[in-house]
């Protein structure tokens, strides 16, 4: 498992996989010089269920359905780089007297926070950032995943006939395509939240690396649910009206007020208690946002950001190094692709 590798070394950069619970999102880059050049990417939904929740339900269905989706791209490379959710792994940064063993502060850390019981059941890895925003400190990145976890991801992939050759972390694969987008950004914190289908990550960088983190229980697809409910309406066009269409005269703007609002508010919500926690530890200010995934691309959402937290509020554009705007649900498969074979850290 490797993560948290700046993205400015060479090697050659195999086709990266969001496997999301709705959707699959492929990435193919290369690296030419200091340059990145896009091969090939897209998205396909699922159209049978292969997820409940969080959980693969038809592993095989999943292995299939990957394996077909590349050969549909062209992609004919059997190395592929995927990421652990961040609704499957755990992450956090910890900042530790320069006099302190590395080691010894993040295992009594994770000791303190995890039964010995589940200590037993997870893989952990850490790495000491060549940053620190408190003096005469360390500022150490500590991640956790559930070895059978890994495990079940490594195995479809095989099913598929593909061998992950990198594996990384969700908030590592959003920072990286940030700071490639935006290698400006670096000097001042950010806030980074991916509205996906299932779940919404919420991330705040500084230096270019993350260093807080919340995932939400809660996206795309909880709001075409209320949709559904409130106008009993099909999910077919619960999908319609979501993305500013007018169905059975409904119109987008009623849609908005009496159900999309509300979801917002409780996405801006948790944002700004991941940005009150960051400023609380670290004593940082963040004044902007950037929003990504599918949700990012509702009607009005950006705006509604801005009303509520009285902050810059942006769009993110992942393939922003390619040239390509919008398309803001490629921000993991986009992060992930800058990964490369060969990568001392990327270890599996």
């Amino acid at each position: 498992m490797g993560w948290l590798v700046k993205f400015f070394k060479g090697g050659y950069l195999p086709p990266a996989i969001d496997i999301g619970t709705h959707s699959l999102k492929v990435v193919h880059s290369e690296k030419r010089g200091s340059e990145y050049r896009l091969i090939t990417y897209g998205s396909l939904e699922y159209e049978e269920q292969i997820f409940a929740g969080t959980e693969v339900v038809d592993s095989y269905l999943l292995a299939d359905t990957i394996k077909e989706f590349l050969q549909k791209l062209g992609v004919e490379d059997k190395e592929v780089s995927i990421h652990i959710p961040l609704a499957a792994c755990f992450y956090n940064v910890i900042s530790v007297p320069t006099d302190k063993n590395p080691e010894e502060s993040v295992m009594n850390y994770m000791q303190s926070i995890i039964t010995p019981e589940e200590f037993s059941q997870v893989r952990i890895d850490y790495r000491i950032l060549p940053i620190s925003i408190e003096k005469n400190s360390i500022d150490i990145a500590i991640a956790a995943v559930k070895k059978d976890f890994l495990e079940t991801r490594k195995q479809i992939l095989r099913q598929a006939g593909l061998n992950p050759v990198v594996i990384d972390i969700e908030p590592a694969a959003l920072n990286n395509q940030f700071y490639l987008n935006h290698p400006e950004s670096t000097a001042v914190p950010v806030c980074l939240v991916d509205i996906g289908a299932s779940f919404t990550k919420i991330v705040i960088s500084f230096g270019g690396y993350p260093y807080v983190t919340r995932n939400l229980e809660f996206g795309g697809i909880s709001i075409t649910e209320q949709i559904q409910r409130k106008f009993m309406l099909s999910q077919e066009d619960a999908e319609r009206l979501k993305r500013g269409e007018t169905v059975q005269d409904i119109s987008y703007d009623e849609v908005f007020s009496s159900v999309i609002s509300s979801s917002i508010k409780k996405i801006v919500t948790e944002t700004m208690w991941t940005i009150e926690d960051f400023k609380e530890r670290f004593n940082l200010e963040v004044n902007t946002i950037y929003l990504f995934g599918g949700g990012a691309k509702t009607r009005g959402i950006v705006e509604a950001f801005r009303n509520l937290t009285e902050k810059e509020v942006l769009l993110g554009f992942p393939l922003g190094f390619a040239g390509i705007s919008n398309h803001e649900e490629y921000a993991v498969a986009a992060g992930l692709s800058l990964r490369y074979k060969g990568d001392s850290d990327a270890k599996v």
